[in-house]
């Protein structure tokens, strides 16, 4: 049988996992709840073209926690669900390496919103961080950052998008559509409200060359996102920390003032109270302003609804 899947008793990674799971805990409830979250990566894994768990990389299970969060994003899973589904595969891998070196945070890691759906914590990716990072990665990865980080965009749509003709868009009209790689088929429009925005293009641009978008032509997307996590990984970032420094970045733009993550104050009344005080408003006004934005921001991140963006502003 060899040392495929850590030598646990089967060359079918589903099955191995399930032995694992049985060696190391006494509920048989337990066992079958775990195994069925693992069978669920296992799915995803086989369509990634993961055949064994030796092959299962941090990045991997990156990526497959990302994909939860979008599913909870659009209201199709509960946070604790992908938070148990992620939870299963650190269990898993846990047991049959020995060890904790692929193991993931579901929220910290992949982005899945916290059980309230409000952030306990900044996720934004703060200057200095983006810019050392950019300096470590190869420069079509930087340049993903950059658009991901001035356009909002998320891994896939960054990966996906036709750089030369966002530029083109961008300047002729003030706006770039955002089609390829969008979750639910939910195509929008970002605003062109800066020159970072037209600088970040211009780059991709550039890079980009004459493929037909930001991956390179010899390359499928799967192969070249996760060749990008692996590449992130080893530098120690999170793509997904860039869009939340643009819902950041855009609050303030359009409200004048720092949405409540930022400025470390609870989400609500205290935040509407905290916005009076800087714009010199009334309370419900405060209140209208924050609306008004969350909307906004909810439909340049691609979202239909503002709640989520709870997960990004607080």
């Amino acid at each position: 049988m060899g040392s495929r899947n850590f030598g646990l008793g089967s060359r079918n990674m589903d099955v191995a996992g399930q032995f694992a799971l049985q060696r190391e805990m006494e509920s048989f409830k337990s066992v079958d709840t775990m195994a069925e979250r693992w069978g669920q990566f296992c799915t995803w894994a086989k369509d990634e073209g993961i055949k064994k768990m030796e092959q299962i990389e941090q990045a991997d299970l990156i990526r497959y926690g990302n994909e939860l969060a979008g599913r909870v994003e659009r209201g199709e899973m509960a946070a604790s669900t992908a938070q148990n589904y992620v939870s299963a595969c650190n269990r898993v891998l846990e047991i049959a390496r020995g060890d904790k070196e692929v193991w993931v945070s579901p929220t910290k890691d992949c982005n899945i919103p916290e059980r309230s759906g409000i952030a306990g914590e900044d996720k934004a990716m703060p200057l200095e961080v983006h810019q050392v990072a950019k300096e470590a990665v190869s420069e079509r990865i930087g340049a993903l950052m950059d658009v991901q980080r001035e356009l909002g965009l998320r891994f896939e749509e960054s990966a996906k998008l036709d750089a030369r003709s966002a530029l083109a868009e961008a300047q002729e009209r003030g706006a770039v559509s955002i089609e390829d790689g969008t979750k639910g088929g939910r195509d929008r429009e970002v605003p062109i409200t800066s020159e970072r925005q037209l600088e970040a293009l211009e780059r991709a641009a550039e890079i980009q060359g004459n493929d037909r978008s930001m991956i390179p032509a010899e390359q499928s997307y799967a192969e070249f996102q996760r060749e990008a996590y692996a590449e992130a990984g080893e530098v120690g970032i999170r793509f997904h920390d860039e869009r939340h420094e643009y819902a950041q970045s855009r609050y303030e733009d359009l409200v004048g003032a720092l949405c409540p993550i930022e400025a470390g104050i609870k989400h609500g009344q205290a935040h509407y109270e905290y916005l009076a005080e800087q714009l010199n408003v009334q309370v419900n006004e405060a209140r209208d302003l924050d609306h008004k934005a969350r909307e906004q921001i909810a439909e340049e991140l691609g979202h239909g609804r503002i709640e989520v963006t709870n997960a990004y502003l607080g």
